[in-house]
């Protein structure tokens, strides 16, 4: 009941439905290689998005002055010295000990949520009454 319960996460969470009938003969899941191959790349990718959010909203409010949602970085050496100072230290320092110093916070999906916050707030308004998950 692999395969079929794969399609009933995939229609929960995102309101996709299988393209004809899908029996247990077809592994579906599969087809995403990180599933098959390398599951734990999913960690990294939720981590790397979390962590992306987290520096543009430090760039944006403390070194640009700017609102995180429109902000542009071109030509700003400060964020270019901002960003170089991190990455110079490579793996000398525990990233987490780094953000913390760098950021003064905590690896958080505060920065993240608020920068989708009015997208979801739009989403949750045009499909108040529908069965989608948001």
């Amino acid at each position: 009941r692999f395969n079929q319960r794969w399609w009933e996460l995939k229609q929960q969470y995102q309101g996709i439905v299988p393209p004809g009938e899908r029996s247990e003969a077809f592994c579906d899941a599969a087809s995403k290689t990180h599933i098959s191959n390398d599951a734990a790349q999913y960690y990294d990718y939720a981590l790397s998005y979390v962590t992306l959010f987290q520096l543009h909203d430090h760039i944006a409010k403390q070194i640009l002055k700017q609102d995180p949602r429109a902000t542009n970085y071109y030509g700003s050496e400060a964020t270019g010295e901002f960003l170089a100072g991190i990455l110079e230290k490579g793996a000398s320092v525990d990233w987490r000990t780094l953000m913390r110093e760098e950021l003064g916070e905590e690896l958080s999906a505060a920065p993240m949520l608020n920068y989708f916050a009015p997208l979801m707030d739009y989403l949750k308004k045009i499909n108040q009454g529908r069965k989608y998950t948001l």
